[in-house]
């Protein structure tokens, strides 16, 4: 008798157990069915690109320290829907540059004909705040004299580093047809002091002059024209992204 009272116990036990763990299981079972209700969402379509219709508002500017526009520049562009080309061919202002003054690139933008969201984040100059650092990487050196161009040889790499600038990207919106972006460049300290540093004279036998073959002086306005020196081309990307309207858009400050 004492046994069987025992081995009553224990098949209750069990029993307990398994309706807790079934009732447990039903209850995740229909959670579980509830989160995962199928959805379905469709956004619209959003392409912004480089405007063809109006390309005399594609411009360039030396800027003071606040943004202000100084000096328009001389510059060529070339644009597709989605890439834009800045040719400086007469040069830049390098020692506005270097007194902290700022490049100004302005340029038009337009929506596609498939774009259904036209409504754009505009974006206003923050010089307060340190600008995304790029890199202009040298392209080419040379010495101009008597509007031949020659190789430094020995003194490119002094010649040759990289630029440094800060980068700031701002967004105008006059009327729904004239978008207008814009970005600024401002050298960096550091580039600054690199290039208050460079020789100033270069002494060299003019036995030793090595004119550059492949150079196609039609490719420099400059040339023709500048007094003998050193010029430097560079080049870089910059992309520029733009948002729709009301969407908050997380920016770095360092």
């Amino acid at each position: 008798m004492h046994k069987k009272s025992m081995f009553s116990r224990r098949s209750c036990v069990f029993l307990i157990l398994f309706l807790g763990m079934a009732a447990m299981g039903g209850t995740y079972s229909s959670w579980y069915s509830t989160i995962f209700a199928e959805t379905k969402v469709t956004s619209g379509v959003m392409d912004v690109i480089f405007s063809s219709k109006v390309s005399e508002k594609y411009s360039a500017y030396i800027t003071d320290i606040n943004g202000n526009d100084e000096t328009p520049l001389e510059a060529e562009f070339n644009t597709t829907d989605k890439e834009l080309e800045v040719v400086f061919k007469e040069g830049l202002p390098v020692n506005s540059l270097l007194e902290g003054k700022l490049l100004k690139l302005e340029f038009p933008l337009d929506t596609s004909e498939d774009s259904t969201v036209n409504k754009l984040n505009h974006t206003e100059l923050e010089l307060t705040k340190t600008g995304d650092i790029i890199e202009l990487q040298a392209d080419r050196a040379m010495m101009i004299y008597n509007g031949v161009g020659y190789s430094l040889d020995e003194n490119k790499e002094a010649f040759t580093q990289p630029l440094q600038f800060e980068v700031y990207k701002t967004l105008d919106e006059e009327s729904k047809s004239d978008i207008r972006g814009q970005i600024y460049l401002k050298m960096t300290g550091e580039s600054i002091k690199e290039v208050g540093d460079l020789p100033t004279k270069l002494n060299v036998e003019s036995e030793a002059l090595s004119e550059i073959a492949d150079l196609d002086l039609n490719e420099y306005e400059l040339i023709g024209t500048m007094v003998d020196g050193v010029m430097v081309t560079y080049s870089c990307e910059i992309p520029f992204d733009v948002f729709q309207s009301g969407s908050k858009v997380e920016k770095s400050v360092r």
